[in-house]
This record gives C-alpha cells, sequence and structure tokens, in this order.
C-alpha cells in the first residue's frame, strides 16, 4: 500500500485520527494551562496535591497515600511538598502514633489558594469541556478514556 491509498483510506486512519487529535488538544490545554499556574508559580503537580489536600481536608494525609491519589504520580512528592510548605499552602506534622509517619495537612492559606488558582486555571483553558460538550458527551468521554486507560 502507497502512502496516497493509505491516507485516502479514512476508515483506516480513526484510531491515528483520534490519538493525534487527543495529543493537539491536551497539548493545547498543558501549554494554556501551565501559563496560568506559572503567573502563580506554582505547578500542576503542586496543584494536583492542593486538590488532594483540600477534598480531604481537616483529615490528614499521609505521603503514601498522597501519592497513590495523585492524577500524575511524582516521583519526588518529598521536594513538592518542601516548596508547599515553604509557600505556606501545606504543612507537615510527626504524626503522634508513628513517629516515622508524617501527618500532612492543607492550611487555610492553602485551601484560599487553591480555590484561587483552581478557578483561575478552569478559566485559562475556557471550561473546555464545560463550554463545548454536553454532560452526556463528557461522561461517554470519560468511559472512553478509561477504556483507553494503559
Amino acid at each position: 500500500m502507497n502512502t496516497d491509498e493509505y491516507f485516502s483510506n479514512e476508515s483506516k486512519n480513526w484510531h491515528a485520527r483520534a490519538y493525534f487529535k487527543f495529543l493537539k488538544l491536551s497539548g493545547q490545554v498543558d501549554v494554556k494551562l501551565k501559563k496560568t499556574l506559572n503567573s502563580y508559580g506554582i505547578t500542576h503537580a503542586q496543584l494536583n496535591v492542593l486538590n488532594q489536600l483540600v477534598r480531604n481536608h481537616p483529615t490528614s494525609m499521609d505521603a503514601k497515600t498522597l501519592k497513590d491519589k495523585l492524577i500524575v504520580p511524582s516521583p519526588d512528592l518529598t521536594r513538592l511538598l518542601d516548596r508547599l510548605v515553604k509557600k505556606g499552602f501545606v504543612s507537615r506534622i510527626t504524626c503522634p502514633d508513628n513517629r516515622r509517619k508524617l501527618d500532612i495537612n492543607v492550611t487555610d492559606n492553602g485551601i484560599k489558594a487553591f480555590f484561587e488558582i483552581h478557578t483561575a486555571a478552569k478559566s485559562s483553558v475556557n471550561d473546555y469541556f464545560e463550554t463545548n460538550i454536553s454532560k452526556e458527551d463528557a461522561k461517554e468521554f470519560f468511559r472512553i478514556l478509561n477504556k483507553v486507560e494503559i
């Protein structure tokens, strides 16, 4: 099969087209999101950690549980947490029952920052999903993404 035949036969190309469209869209979202997050001096991984801690608030989390819940696992959670502690968004306290375990909590400042940054991040990508697809389409898209999850 030559390239003209291959590229003219759309029925054989839908998987590749979907893949490349997904890559293009995710890249566009990532660029816009990074630009917004940079203006707050925070990374997507740090926002992800804040998200998990805010969801779990007021209960503390340990590092293993937190790492397991992250959307994109951070290979160096310790340094990521160090940066959030320096910003005043997170506190780490030695667990009174197990001195080897750290209790990680979001601070009031961290909660406030999370909601402000999350709102700005969502706005920066123009609420892609809420604006452009219905709730039913979003559910279907979620279903399909779960099917191809590695």
